[in-house]
C-alpha cells in the first residue's frame, strides 16, 4: 500500500482500494483461466472487454478532470492494449 499511494497520491479510504484491488484480480484470474482452458465464452470476452473500458474510462475521465493524478493515464493506454489485444 505504501508504493501504490506514493505513485497514485494520498487516498482517504483505503477499504475502497482494496476492495477494487480484489474484484479486479478475481476478475483477471477468471479471464486468465478461461484463456489457458480456452474455452472463452462471448460472456468472458465482453467481461474481458467492458471492465478493460469501463476502468479505462474512469482513468482518463477523472485524470483530466484532476481528481486522480495523471499517472492513471498509464493505465488507461494499458487498458487500451488489453481491449486491442
Amino acid at each position: 500500500m505504501p508504493s501504490f499511494i506514493w505513485v497514485t497520491g494520498p487516498k482517504d479510504d483505503l477499504w475502497l482500494v482494496r476492495t477494487v484491488g480484489v474484484l479486479i484480480t478475481v476478475i483477471g484470474l477468471l479471464l486468465l483461466a478461461a484463456g489457458i482452458k480456452r474455452r472463452v465464452t462471448p460472456e468472458i470476452k465482453w467481461l474481458g472487454i467492458g471492465g478493460a473500458a469501463g476502468l479505462g474510462f474512469i482513468d482518463v475521465y477523472y485524470s483530466l478532470n484532476d481528481v486522480i493524478r495523471n499517472v492513471y493515464l498509464l493505465d488507461a493506454v494499458g487498458e487500451l492494449v488489453l481491449i486491442l489485444l
